[in-house]
C-alpha cells in the first residue's frame, strides 16, 4: 500500500469521525446530518475501493479520475450553496414577517396604553 492510499483512508475515516461527533453533539439538523454522513461514507468507500471512482470516471467519459472527483466536488458544492441560499431566504422572510407582527403588536399596545 502506498502513502497516498493510506492517507486517503486516514483522511476519510477522520472526516467520518468528525461528522459522527458533530451529529452526536446535535451540531447539524437531521437533514444535514444525513447528507454529511452520506458524504463521509462515500469518501470512506472511495478511499478503500479506489476502483469504484475510477470505473465511474471511465463510464462517464472523464479523462482522469481526478477530473471526475473535482467535477463531483464542484457539483456538490453548488448544490450545497443553492440549498443554503434557499434556507437563508426562507429564514429572512420569516424574520421580516415576525418583525412586522411585533411592530403591529407594539403599536396596538402603545395605543391601548394611551387610551387608558
Amino acid at each position: 500500500m502506498d502513502a497516498l492510499y493510506l492517507s486517503m483512508i486516514l483522511f476519510s475515516l477522520l472526516f467520518l469521525f468528525f461528522v459522527v461527533r458533530s451529529i452526536r453533539k446535535s451540531t447539524f439538523s437531521l437533514e444535514y446530518s444525513l447528507m454529511w454522513l452520506a458524504v463521509a461514507l462515500i469518501m470512506v468507500v472511495f478511499a478503500v475501493f479506489p476502483s469504484i471512482p475510477e470505473s465511474l470516471s471511465k463510464v462517464l467519459g472523464f479523462e482522469t479520475m481526478s477530473n471526475f472527483l473535482l467535477v463531483m466536488a464542484v457539483l456538490f458544492s453548488l448544490l450545497q450553496l443553492i440549498s443554503s441560499t434557499k434556507q437563508i431566504t426562507k429564514q429572512s422572510n420569516e424574520i421580516k414577517k415576525l418583525i412586522q407582527e411585533v411592530s403591529i403588536l407594539k403599536e396596538k399596545s402603545e395605543e391601548k396604553e394611551r387610551n387608558q
